[in-house]
């Protein structure tokens, strides 16, 4: 596994979900081979479902709710096949209800995502010499078997990726937003473009952080640690809104002169990310100093240096609660 540390951050996540996905899905495949399950591919695709769920999401939930939609699939599917009159027609009209009444109950409920697919295979199948209730079983059985697979192989299975995919991501954001803050201090109008651009960036990957954040897998009783990942997902999309109030001061007209002392103490917060970015810890930038202070804004109803000010006083806040996220989930 020395080499796989040897890799870059990126590269070595990428090699991890590699490795669990062929180790998961051969898995799946010789222990439902072993259980005698008529089909066992689809417990193949099960394992497979559930790996890819600890690339953006909770795996433990994906595993749930892939089990609860086939059995309510496969309960469905095989009553239709039980009551339906023989004949294509009448197949036909059983697996447009099921799905139709599946899919109506589904909406906005991902326990039944899979519960359409699994009815109409065992209405179909159970045309066959295949019995539809026990179609029905060997469905369930089936996807249980390549869901256990599936959350066995993530936590068993270099169990630290999801963690290291959520530090590798958090400090990429700390560098984005470090390098956004460092061109909306300067204040240059020709900068509008490249800001504009980064803005967006920085937005996608605060939303993979959050997805980061909710794919690591805690076993009971370090929950705490969850809940302090979302916290630090939320002071990052807190720092990029103090980053959007900072720029419609700094660009305002002929602001960028007249708030430079606004605009070195956001240069102050960028080092600050940087270091972050870099894994390194910080000492926190403190309350803002009185001369940068929004009273001196209301005095002089300039509407620049009110923003700059309202900007930075939230920077102060919202970077010394990031730091502290970081430095409480080991990340600097």
């Amino acid at each position: 596994m020395s080499g796989i540390r040897a890799l870059s951050p990126r590269r070595a996540a990428e090699v991890r979900a590699a490795l669990q996905m062929a180790v998961g899905a051969m898995a799946a495949l010789y222990l439902a081979t072993a259980l005698k399950l008529p089909h066992p591919y689809w417990s193949v695709i099960s394992a497979i479902v559930v790996i890819q769920a600890s690339l953006g999401g909770d795996v433990l939930t994906v595993a749930r709710d892939r089990a609860i939609g086939t059995l309510s699939g496969a309960f469905v599917g095989a009553a239709v096949a039980f009551v339906r009159p023989p004949g294509m027609e009448w197949m036909a009209l059983g697996i447009a209800a099921a799905t139709a009444t599946l899919a109506f109950l589904g909406a906005g409920r991902p326990w039944l995502k899979i519960a359409p697919v699994t009815a109409a295979i065992v209405i179909a199948g159970g045309t066959g010499a295949e019995d539809p209730a026990q179609l029905a079983m060997d469905r369930l059985f089936e996807i249980l078997v390549g869901s256990a697979v599936g959350v066995v192989a993530i936590l068993a299975l270099f169990p630290r990726h999801a963690r290291d995919t959520f530090q590798f991501q958090a400090r990429e954001a700390a560098g984005e937003a470090a390098v956004l803050l460092r061109l909306v201090a300067d204040g240059k109008a020709g900068d509008a473009a490249e800001i504009s651009r980064r803005h967006t960036d920085l937005k996608k990957r605060l939303d993979k952080l959050g997805d980061a954040a909710k794919a690591v897998v805690d076993l009971p009783g370090v929950q705490r640690e969850t809940a302090d990942r979302a916290a630090l997902a939320r002071a990052f999309w807190r720092v990029r809104s103090d980053i959007v109030i900072l720029g419609r001061g700094f660009h305002g007209g002929d602001a960028a002169e007249r708030l430079r002392p606004w605009s070195l103490d956001a240069v102050r917060a960028a080092e600050r990310l940087e270091r972050l970015a870099a894994g390194q810890a910080v000492e926190p930038l403190g309350p803002v100093d009185s001369t940068l202070a929004l009273t001196a804004a209301v005095e002089s109803d300039d509407m620049a240096l009110g923003a700059a000010a309202i900007g930075i006083a939230h920077m102060h806040r919202d970077l010394d609660d990031l730091a502290e996220r970081f430095s409480d989930l080991r990340l600097v």
